[in-house]
């Protein structure tokens, strides 16, 4: 069975977490947006805002859940003193900052020292293996791959990449945050390429 999600952390304020975090933050999810700085976090705040605002104007979505869905976006730098205290309730985290390994397991390292035993830890990642990632991790079995496609508010599709070691669990938890995200979810092997980019490689 899946844990129970309520707050999604998204790591990187770029286009891809922006996305990450705009369709968890449509779908009722308490959402908290960390980057490096202000600058990086109004960035993505922007985006995000700006394609409500689309939605606004053509009558796709009300004043009342544009005010919804902002508010469910908190924002974070390493410099907010309660960084701890919200980490501290976060049910999944999905990182989707470049494609860097030291980076990405130092990034693992630091959520695993802050967040409850259950939180699952997703990378966004197109061409590191989840493996290599989650090799140095305390909870290893918690560590599972969600690669969405640019931009993300438009892409259905989302691969759902676990390791040899990912628990059940955190697969099940995986596919129900994608499914209310709104994504076609499909298991993919921990394989170079993984599904999408598999493909294309013999096409081009």
């Amino acid at each position: 069975a899946a844990i129970p999600v309520k707050t999604v952390a998204v790591m990187g304020a770029g286009l891809m977490g922006a996305g990450i975090a705009q369709v968890s933050a449509e779908k009722g999810y308490s959402v908290l947006l960390k980057d490096r700085d202000d600058a990086a976090l109004g960035r993505g705040q922007s985006y995000m805002q700006d394609n409500w605002r689309k939605k606004l104007t053509r009558r796709r979505m009300t004043q009342y859940q544009y005010n919804v869905n902002t508010s469910n976006v908190t924002p974070l730098t390493d410099d907010v003193p309660s960084l701890g205290r919200h980490f501290g309730r976060t049910d999944v985290i999905i990182e989707a900052v470049f494609e860097d390994l030291a980076l990405k397991r130092k990034i693992v390292a630091d959520m695993e020292a802050v967040t409850p035993d259950h939180c699952v830890f997703a990378t966004n990642t197109s061409a590191i293996p989840i493996a290599d990632i989650a090799a140095e991790a305390k909870r290893p079995e918690n560590i599972i791959g969600m690669h969405y496609f640019s931009p993300v508010p438009q892409m259905p599709l989302l691969e759902i990449i676990p390791h040899d070691g990912t628990s059940d669990t955190a697969k099940a938890t995986a596919f129900e945050v994608g499914t209310k995200q709104g994504k076609t979810c499909i298991l993919v092997k921990d394989v170079p390429g993984f599904y999408v980019n598999r493909c294309l490689g013999p096409f081009l």
